[in-house]
């Protein structure tokens, strides 16, 4: 069996690095032959949902008519792929939560309105890596704190607050990225690096936190 090169597996992410790093077969069968369920799955579901009310929040402000807005815009993106009635299965990562947690996430995070300034969400491109090759991203914002200094604010789901949780992020593909990219921005003595923007969707509670990575140029 042959299989035809498509242009598709000329474009470099962190995504697909990080598949490839953890295992090539799975690379090979997700990235190569494109063998994906066709079911939605609610993780991804619900993760792009809250990407797009963090989008809102951010652009908007965090006060309680942007907060009933953003649940709208993460209803209308939610609602594209799963239906009401499959809420109870996914709790708790489920709409109902999502507008508490939208809420709870305003009021933890409102000095973020006098802290920092929002320059750009949701950026794509590309940035080279060596002389003729270069890396695809796409990054959910990027921000300018008090300093002047530069850092992404990248968006975070999970189900539980614990040390493998906190753990993957300073040597992940994904958090080098986006500080290449900051340096490919900005000038180096200006970039910060990355903040992973956690949000935990628990039975008993909903939990936050932001990891500082800041990874040297080299």
């Amino acid at each position: 069996m042959t299989v035809e090169h498509h242009p598709t597996w000329d474009i470099l992410d962190s995504s697909k690095l990080s598949a490839f790093l953890a295992c090539p077969r799975q690379y090979f069968y997700e990235y190569v032959l494109a063998w994906r369920s066709d079911r939605p799955n609610n993780h991804l579901v619900f993760g792009t949902a809250w990407h797009e009310a963090m989008d809102h929040l951010l652009l908007f402000g965090y006060d309680d008519d942007s907060v009933v807005q953003a649940h709208k815009v993460f209803m209308e993106s939610y609602r594209k792929e799963l239906p009401q009635d499959s809420d109870e299965l996914y709790s708790p990562k489920d709409p109902m939560n999502a507008l508490k947690a939208l809420g709870l996430y305003a009021e933890r995070y409102i000095r973020d309105l006098s802290e920092l300034e929002v320059l750009y969400t949701e950026v794509a491109g590309t940035v080279p890596i060596t002389d003729n090759q270069v890396l695809h991203f796409r990054v959910d914002s990027i921000c300018k704190d008090e300093r002047g200094n530069y850092f992404c604010l990248e968006h975070k789901t999970g189900s539980r607050n614990s040390r493998f949780w906190l753990d993957q992020w300073p040597l992940a593909v994904a958090t080098g990225t986006y500080t290449h990219v900051l340096h490919c921005l900005y000038p180096s003595e200006d970039v910060y690096g990355v903040k992973i923007n956690g949000t935990f969707f628990q039975k008993t509670k909903i939990d936050f936190l932001r990891v500082p990575i800041k990874r040297s140029e080299e």
